[in-house]
Formats: C-alpha cells, structure tokens, sequence
C-alpha cells in the first residue's frame, strides 16, 4: 500500500512538473499546502517573472534562507534547468533555481538560490502582489 501510494505522489510530482514546462509550482497557506491547477501554476510564473523585474531592493545573502522562509505561508517555484529572470534593474539575466515567494507578497520578499548567488528581493509592484493574491486565493483546487 505504501508503495502505491509512493508512486502515486511521484507521479503527481511528474505531471505538475511537467506541465509547467520544467518548473515544480507548489504553495503553503497558514499551514496547509495547496493544490494549484496547471493553469493557475502558468499564470502564477508568468506573473512572478513580472514582479521580480519590478522589485526595487536587491541584495545578495550570504546565507541561504531559503529553508526559513519555507516554514511559514509561501509560493515555491523549482526550475529544472534554471530559468533566465531580471531582478529590479540592478541584476539582469539572473538564472534562478529555486525561488520562494513569502506571503502574502506585498510585505514580504523573494528568496532566490541563483546558479550564481543567494538573493533577497523585496519592494515590488502592488499591482502584480495583488494579482498573484488573487490567484492562489481563486485558483487552487478544491
């Protein structure tokens, strides 16, 4: 029955990584983790790509936070191969990783493993930050 249920849960990792073109999209909300529908991922990248190039307080971490910022309510985005973003306009042609998104997104930040550094990005467009609330509010799965 584990074994099933393993494979299950693999498969489902697969799929979701696979429509989304090489990125794994996964989100946690007070606690719970939700389930969002392909779609929903899609719009949710293209809007995160947008709001990284609108941030205006860029930083290079010296620690990788990643791990901290994943305990509380989050947006996670995994890029198998690392994808190309601009971050603000002090840090362009950044390849990202992985990139967790702190929520809710206007007071929070993004936190970036590069293939080069550790970022932390903050400040962003309060119309993008609403959007991608709005989102994950409206788009994921029952």
């Amino acid at each position: 029955m584990r074994t099933i249920l393993t494979l299950s849960l693999l498969l489902a990792s697969l799929v979701a990584i696979n429509a989304a073109d090489g990125v794994a999209v996964s989100a946690k909300v007070d606690g719970r983790r939700l389930e969002l529908t392909p779609d929903i991922q899609t719009k949710l990248i293209e809007a995160s790509a947008k709001l990284l190039a609108t941030c205006s307080n860029v930083v290079v971490q010296p620690k990788n936070p990643l791990e901290n910022a994943k305990r509380g309510s989050h947006l996670d985005f995994v890029f198998t191969p690392p994808r190309k973003f601009d971050l603000g306009a002090r840090a362009t042609g950044v390849e990202v990783k992985e990139m967790v998104l702190m929520l809710p997104v206007s007071p929070g930040g993004a936190y970036i493993n590069s293939t080069e550094f550790r970022w932390y990005c903050s400040k962003f467009d309060t119309n993008l930050c609403g959007k991608i609330d709005l989102l994950l509010r409206s788009g994921h799965a029952p």
